[in-house]
Order: structure tokens, then C-alpha cells, then sequence
């Protein structure tokens, strides 16, 4: 039997597959399966050739594996091909006649789900007739989404199924441009009722439809231009729409709305019930269109104005000038001054910007409430809160290692070395057995195609550890070499690709795919070393602390260790542990060293934990020297160094300054600025020592290690800023995934460092606050807010950056203004004075008017009367000549008032 479908598959006997099939019994169906889906495996196996690449099976090949896999699979094995089986519909057809699956109709019903079918509505309606599916309505509504012809041949099309279609519409209905103007027809023609569908359009808005759909159902209504009459008639569906999360939902209600608003039947008061969410949305359009229908109201009702006047006030969750002005003008017009509507503002008064106090005087009280002043006390960078609890013993390593693997690039990978190096001899008969479902994890995880470069040498150094252990035990780890063959197979099927890195084998063969990656290689090797040689003198580079330091204490003892065993340690592992080690205190360090170290170790630790100190004693090692001068005063030239053989490294990367101005775009119209910075370049020169620096800065491709390797640079982050900067924020835009999720990890990575930032710091954090996605500006908010509290930011450099960006127009100002207003304003009397330096720096750089300065001058005018102060001399001269602009000129007035 699997001899006859080789037979079939090898000579390509395509018109014998299905008489082959049709003699099998449901058994011998059954047994087929596994070597069908070996024979699809083999045919969809990639072919290389010099231009292009192919699978290994013909069309013809494909095309019996798919009608055999119908015939003898069950749904689950089937998966969800919707494509290649139906490419030939008569085929598909014949083997229904004689062979119709039993999961063939739920199978059908799934397809609203897939991305592309090679059936259609029509054939749905012919397989129903047959019996084959059962189709659900919001199959029929999908498909007959995509389908928008041949209406009149099935009365059910319409009568049943077009309403369906409403319903269960599928995503690219609003790109099937006939569907329009074919409802005015079928309307026009009463072959499906007005009334109806203009309600069904209305239902659209809470229907969780994504915003193209919602879209299409909005403007189809509006295309039927209902009546007034129409309009009552369906109000309860229009009140119902309102609290739809589709803004272009509301807004089109609101407008229809609008016009039967003055009609006695209109229903002010269940209105009046939607009004607080409306006037809390976050979209602008949403917020002014329900004031004006409010004032419409006021305008055409005789009615108590207080329950709407309540309602009204949660307009002022806004800090947006112009919507809080024209709330307090309806207020001032058509509201007393009622003990209920003072209560009700009351709720909001903190929130109520300082001109349109005024306005409100005798509604709120004028004294808003002081806020405090926040006295953070010294941040630590290594207190006992971020201490990091260590292995106990083999059994933990075995329980923690399955964390280090699903989190590679955390302080997991640091705490798992460190149990390696220490327990990693201490297995015995009994508990050898816990690294199987370890070592099956790692084998899992390191045969993806993609998998971060840390996770395949961690994966890897696992797999070897098992390994070497199966020698040792064959008897309680003898399913370690079955999981480690099937792991080799489906690698082996994978290097045909010539850019395919090698993952497994000895961990010297392991593919580096940039030079970065050949640091954590060869400490990878180093590591496997000393796992292999029972040497448990630990690595000098692991951390203490989360997310990324080393206490100073610490590294002063390790020291002592490799002092007292008279071994020396690895260079790059000295380098990264000088790198990781915390700088903030490390006066009890340097009486550690003076009574515990001697000889170069002492001299070098003298040097690195006292600011004020020069190098001096025999420089030996010169990576561990320059290093430690690089890491505690990178600013600094030491001439002591000048005759170590580093000067053949650019200036930037050693002080991690770099040039960079905002500079006018000539390249692209869409984005009038960019962002122009110039990195060096270099290739890694062979020496004895080379810096652990040079791997990070030589020429490469491959960006994704960048946060990575900040862990590695907390100190000095500036060159990993400086590289993100370059290739993912040159425009204010950049849209694709792989470079913002760059730039995220990224901006999460200098928040959890938490040191006070270099000149590439505030780029990057200042560049950040303008970004397109929100996310990101959330961050950079976080890192602002937190700098602020422990006094260790400077706002006139950061408002600099900020400010040379936006005087190019670099990216919206409403950008920064909305995240002043939602994430950094009214914290605290400090952030207050804060923004209020940020502010008047950014405004310092400023030349002509740009796009929404005026809002940025609001926000301005806010923080100056939250703080009593008064605005910069060298502003007020600006605000002069910016009051001739006309949409500006009341701002710079209020403004220069003050």
C-alpha cells in the first residue's frame, strides 16, 4: 500500500491517486497518514539554485499529497489548507461525490478565518444543496461579503443571507467598491428594505467590527441620507451608538443627531446619560461635536439645565484650551450656579487650566490645591531590593534554567552561568534525571530558525552539559539521545542555506552571525571550559544586582578569589565586570582593596573606585586599565594609556560624544527634518587584548543585540544610544516593527539602568519624545519623571535637544504637548518646575512659528501660572514678535501679561 502511493508520488501518476483511494478501507486510510505527511515533508524540502529557490516536489507532486491528505486525514492533521485542494474545483468535486469527509463541513465553516480561499459564496450555496456543509450564518456573511454579484440567482441570497452579511460582514467588504452603489440599487428596487438596513448600519457601531467595516456601514448611512422621521424613528439605535469604540462611529451619529436635535421627540435626557463618556474621549473631533450638540440643545430646549450641566462638567478631564474655554462659556451661559454643578466642578478643579479659572469664578473655588514637593532620597544602584538571590545547589540550577531560557537577555542568563559554574559536578544517579525536560527545552528552543544569539549559546551549553552527563548516566538519560538526533535531523535539513549559523555541536563551532556576537562566544567557551574542567572559580563578570550592575564589594572579592588561587583571570571576563560594576558609592570598596588586594589588582581598583586618582603601578594588562579608565571617566584622556596601542580607535567611541544636528530634509517631502549623525567606522584590529568595546563598535548589520549589550555598557551607554539613533530615528515616523520594537527595548533598557545620562542620553531621550509611537514617549515620560524625583537630569540640555528638533518641525508638537498634559504635569511642585525649565529651553531654540506652537505655548502659559513664576526674559522678546502671527496672538498676550 505505501509502496503503490510512492509508486504514485515518484512517477507523478496523478489520474491514478484517486481510484487508489477510493479502494482503501477507513483503517488502511488511517495507517497512510504518517507516511503521507513524510512525503509532504520530503517534497516541501527547499531546493537552492544560483537565482532563485524551489521546493523539491513538481506541481503535479503537490497536488497528490494535497488529495490524499483530504482523503485520508482527519481535520486536525489537515490543518487549514484552503488553497491548494480547492485550486482545481471539478477535482475537488468528483472526490466530494465519493468521498466527503465527515469534518469537510466544519472545515468549510472555519474558513472565515483564513486569509485566502480558492472557493467563493457560490460554491458554498452549491455544497449545501449537495449536503456536504452546513454552513453558519456567519459563514454566508463572509463570503457573500466578497461576492457582490449574481444576487437574484438564490432568493435566500437576499432574503436571508444579505442580512447576514451585516451582521458577519468580512474585513475586506469596504474594498469591494461595487457593494455601494448595489444597495442604493437593491434599496431603490425594494428588494431590501430601507428601514432595515439603515438600522443594521446603526448596529455596525457596537459590533466590534474593525474601523474599515464600522467605516463602510457609517458612510453608507449617510449616503441614504435619512429623514428626519427615519431619524426618530431609529433613536434608540442612534443613543446606542454613541458608546462605540470607533470614533468615526460617533461621529457620524453625532452629526445625524444634530439635525433632529430641536424636534420635540428628541430625547435629551438619555443624551444627557452619554455625555460624560463622550466628553472624556481622547479624540478632539468626538469631544467638540458633543459640545456643540450640548449647546443645541440648550439652544432648543426649555428644560432644567443642571443634569446637563453635571454631565458637562467631565469635559474638563481635558487639558485642551479650547475645549476647556468652550465648556466654561456653555456653563457661564446656560447654567446657574447651583450648589450641585459647584459639587460637580469641584471634582475637576486641579484639572482646570489657569485662564479659564476666571471665566469660572463663581463656580469654583479660586485657590487651587498646592501640590507638594517630592525630597527623593539618593538613588542606589545596588540596594537590597534589587540584590539577586543565587543558586543553592544543583537541584535549583536544574528548576532555574527553563526561566534563563525563555528570557535570555535578562539577569536570568547571568544566574544561571553562575549556578553552572558551581554546581554543575554535583549531579549524581538521582537527580541527573531533572535535566531531561531541561535539556528537551533547549533542544526545542534552539531548532527554530529564529532564536536570539545569547539563547542559542545558553541552549547549547545546555545540550553539551546533557550530553556529557549521558555518559556518565546512559542508563538515566537515555532519551537524551533520541531528543538530541531528532534536534541534529532537523538542522541538518536547515544548513543547505548558505546563511544558515550553525546552533549545535561543540561550542567552538557554534556560527556567529556579527562580530558582537563573538564576545558572548568566547565566553561561552570560557564558561564550557571551566564547567567541563570542574573549575568552580567563579566568572568575574556575572551580575549582583538587577538589572545589569555588580556591586563594588563584590568584584573587590572575586578578585581576592582569583589573588588567593593564583590564577589569572580571562581579559574579557575582568573588562565586563569592570564595565558592569556600580560607581555611585564605593568608598567602603576602596578600604576593601587596600586591605584585601595587592599587586596590579590593588592598583587597578585604587584607580577605578576613586574619581580623583590617576593610574600608577605596573600596567600588565593594559585591556583591564583602559577599560577602567573608559568606564569611570570616558571624557577623560589618560597619558598614561597614550603607549598601549588603542589610539587607532576613534575618539567618539572611547568618549561616546558625537556630532549631530536636526537638519532640513531634502530627501523625502513626507518628513521635513531628519535626524543627521555620524558614526565612525572601524574594523576590529587582531591584538594580544582587544577591548570587550571593540567587538560592540566594529562595522555589522545586526542591530537586535543592542540591548543586549547595553548590559554590558551601563556605565557608558552612549555608543548602543548612539547606534539606535542612526538607523531607527533619523525621521520621526519610522513606522516598521523590527526598528521600533528596536528603539522600545531600547528605551526600556536606559530606564531600568537608571543613571544620571551623557550627551547621548539626552539625545536619545529628548528624540524619544517625539516618537510616533506611543509606547515609546510613554517611556521616555517614565525615564523623565524618575530623573526628576532623584534630582539627576538636566532639563535645560534636554530641552535643547528638543527644542533643535521641533524648530525644523522634526515631528508634530502635539507629540510632546499631549505627553506633558497626560504623563508629566500636576506630579508634583518639583516636575512642575521642571517642565517648566524644559519648556523654556525648547522654546529658547525656537525661530519662526512652527505648526502648533500655540499649543505648546498654552501648556507654557499653565505651567507658569501652576508654578506663580514669570516667563523667560529672552521668551518674552520671542512671544513679541510671534504675536503678530494671528492664530498666535492671544496666547502671547496672556503670556506676556504675566
Amino acid at each position: 500500500m505505501k509502496e503503490r502511493l510512492y509508486e504514485i508520488l515518484n512517477e507523478e501518476k496523478i489520474h491514478e491517486i484517486i481510484p487508489f483511494l477510493k479502494q482503501l478501507t477507513v483503517e488502511e486510510k488511517k495507517i497512510l497518514v504518517p507516511t503521507i505527511k513524510k512525503m509532504d515533508r520530503e517534497i516541501s524540502k527547499m531546493v537552492m539554485t544560483k537565482n532563485s529557490y524551489h521546493t523539491a516536489g513538481s506541481v503535479n507532486q503537490h497536488s497528490i499529497i494535497d488529495i490524499a491528505s483530504f482523503v485520508c486525514m482527519d481535520q486536525k492533521n489537515f490543518g487549514k489548507n484552503y488553497w491548494s485542494l480547492f485550486r482545481n474545483i471539478e477535482q475537488t468535486e468528483q472526490i466530494l461525490e465519493w468521498g466527503c469527509p465527515d469534518w469537510f463541513s466544519d472545515f468549510i465553516n472555519d474558513s472565515i478565518d483564513a486569509e485566502f480561499t480558492a472557493f467563493n459564496y457560490q460554491h458554498i450555496l452549491g455544497w449545501t444543496e449537495k449536503g456536504y456543509v452546513q454552513p453558519k450564518p456567519e459563514l454566508l456573511g463572509h463570503h457573500l461579503s466578497n461576492y457582490p454579484s449574481d444576487l437574484d440567482d438564490h432568493p435566500e441570497t437576499l432574503n436571508t443571507h444579505f442580512w447576514y452579511l451585516c451582521e458577519f460582514p468580512s474585513k475586506s467588504l469596504p474594498f469591494r467598491k461595487e457593494w455601494f452603489p448595489l444597495v442604493q440599487k437593491l434599496i431603490t428596487e425594494q428588494k431590501i428594505e430601507r428601514k432595515r438596513f439603515l438600522k443594521e448600519c446603526l448596529l455596525a457601531a457596537n459590533r466590534n467590527f474593525n474601523k474599515n467595516v464600522t467605516g463602510w456601514f457609517m458612510d453608507a448611512f449617510t449616503t441614504l441620507k435619512p429623514t428626519e422621521e427615519e431619524l426618530i424613528d431609529l433613536q434608540d439605535d442612534l443613543l446606542a451608538g454613541l458608546a462605540s469604540a470607533q470614533s468615526k462611529a460617533i461621529n457620524t451619529i453625532l452629526v445625524h443627531m444634530k439635525k433632529i436635535v430641536g424636534l420635540p421627540a428628541f430625547k435629551n435626557g438619555d443624551f444627557s446619560h452619554y455625555l460624560p463618556n463622550l466628553l472624556s474621549s481622547e479624540v478632539k473631533t468626538v469631544v467638540i461635536a458633543s459640545l456643540s450638540l450640548t449647546e443645541k440643545i440648550f439652544q432648543h430646549k426649555k428644560l432644567d439645565p443642571e443634569m446637563l450641566g453635571i454631565a458637562l462638567s467631565s469635559a474638563f478631564v481635558s487639558k485642551d484650551d479650547s475645549i476647556q474655554s468652550k465648556v466654561a462659556k456653555i456653563i457661564l451661559k446656560y447654567i446657574p450656579a447651583s450648589e450641585n454643578i459647584k459639587e460637580a466642578l469641584s471634582h475637576y478643579s486641579d484639572n482646570i487650566l489657569t485662564n479659564v479659572r476666571p471665566v469660572l469664578a463663581k463656580y469654583i473655588e479660586e485657590k487651587q490645591t498646592e501640590l507638594e514637593a517630592i525630597t527623593s532620597e539618593k538613588l542606589s544602584l545596588t540596594a537590597e531590593e534589587n540584590k539577586i538571590k543565587q543558586l543553592e545547589s544543583f537541584e535549583d540550577l536544574m528548576f532555574f534554567l527553563p526561566l534563563a531560557i525563555d528570557d535570555p537577555y535578562s539577569f536570568h542568563c547571568d544566574v544561571a552561568l553562575a549556578g553552572f559554574i558551581r554546581f554543575a559536578n554535583d549531579a549524581d544517579a538521582e537527580s541527573v534525571k531533572l535535566i531531561e525536560p531541561v535539556f528537551l527545552k533547549a533542544c526545542k528552543t534552539i531548532a527554530k530558525w529564529e532564536v536570539p544569539y545569547l539563547n542559542v549559546l545558553l541552549c547549547n551549553l545546555i545540550i553539551n552539559y546533557g550530553l556529557s552527563l549521558l555518559k556518565k548516566y546512559p542508563i538515566q538519560l537515555k532519551n537524551l539521545e533520541k531528543i538530541y538526533q531528532k534536534t541534529c535531523d532537523d538542522e541538518a535539513s536547515r544548513e543547505i542555506y548558505s546563511n544558515y549559523q550553525k546552533k549545535i555541536g561543540p561550542v567552538e563551532k557554534i556560527g556567529t552571525g556579527s562580530i558582537t556576537t563573538k564576545a558572548f562566544k568566547e565566553f561561552a567557551i570560557y564558561a564550557y571550559q571551566k564547567i567541563t574542567s570542574g573549575n568552580d572559580t567563579p566568572l568575574m563578570f556575572t551580575i549582583t544586582h538587577s538589572p545589569c550592575w555588580i556591586s563594588p564589594i563584590s568584584l573587590v572579592e572575586r578578585f581576592e578569589i582569583y589573588q588567593n588561587k593564583n590564577i589569572e583571570p580571562h581579559h574579557l571576563d575582568v573588562q565586563l565586570a569592570l564595565q558592569r560594576c556600580a560607581l555611585d558609592d564605593t568608598s567602603e570598596a576602596l578600604e576593601q582593596v587596600k586591605k584585601r588586594l595587592k599587586g596590579e589588582y590593588k592598583e587597578l581598583l585604587l584607580f577605578f573606585f576613586d574619581k580623583d586618582a590617576n593610574p600608577k603601578g605596573n600596567f600588565e594588562h593594559l585591556s583591564w586599565w583602559m577599560t577602567a579608565g573608559l568606564t569611570r571617566s570616558p571624557e577623560m584622556v589618560f597619558d598614561e594609556f597614550k603607549s598601549f596601542g588603542y589610539d587607532d580607535i576613534p575618539v567618539e567611541f572611547l568618549s561616546g560624544n558625537y556630532e549631530w544636528k536636526t537638519i532640513d530634509s531634502k530627501k523625502n517631502s513626507y518628513y521635513p527634518a531628519e535626524l543627521n549623525i555620524t558614526i565612525p567606522k572601524y574594523d576590529i584590529v587582531d591584538r594580544k587584548e582587544p577591548l570587550f568595546l571593540e567587538y560592540f563598535i566594529a562595522e555589522q548589520k545586526e542591530l537586535s543585540e543592542i540591548p543586549a549589550m547595553m548590559w554590558c555598557f551601563p556605565n557608558t551607554p552612549a555608543n548602543g544610544l548612539v547606534k539606535v539613533i542612526k538607523n531607527c530615528l533619523f525621521y520621526s515616523g519610522i513606522a516598521e516593527v523590527y526598528e521600533r520594537n528596536l528603539v522600545l527595548n531600547t528605551s526600556q533598557a536606559l530606564y531600568q539602568i537608571k543613571k544620571p545620562l551623557d550627551g547621548m542620553g539626552y539625545l536619545f531621550l529628548g528624540t524619544i519624545f517625539l516618537d510616533g509611537d506611543k509606547t515609546i514617549r510613554g517611556t521616555a515620560a517614565e525615564i523623565w519623571l524618575e530623573h526628576v524625583s532623584y534630582q539627576m537630569i538636566d532639563n535645560a540640555q534636554l530641552g535643547k535637544v528638543i527644542g533643535l528638533h521641533e524648530k525644523l518641525e522634526w515631528a508634530p508638537v502635539k507629540r510632546l504637548t499631549d505627553l506633558i498634559q497626560h504623563h508629566m504635569l500636576n506630579v508634583s511642585k518639583n516636575h512642575n518646575i521642571a517642565i517648566e525649565e524644559l519648556i523654556t529651553s525648547i522654546l529658547l531654540q525656537m525661530g519662526e512659528p512652527v505648526t502648533n506652537l500655540k499649543k505648546l505655548l498654552e501648556v507654557y502659559h499653565e505651567v507658569l501660572g501652576l508654578n506663580q513664576s514669570e516667563a523667560n526674559k529672552e521668551i518674552l522678546e520671542k512671544l513679541n514678535n510671534w504675536k503678530e502671527n494671528s492664530s498666535l496672538k492671544k496666547i502671547c498676550n496672556l503670556l506676556l501679561k504675566k
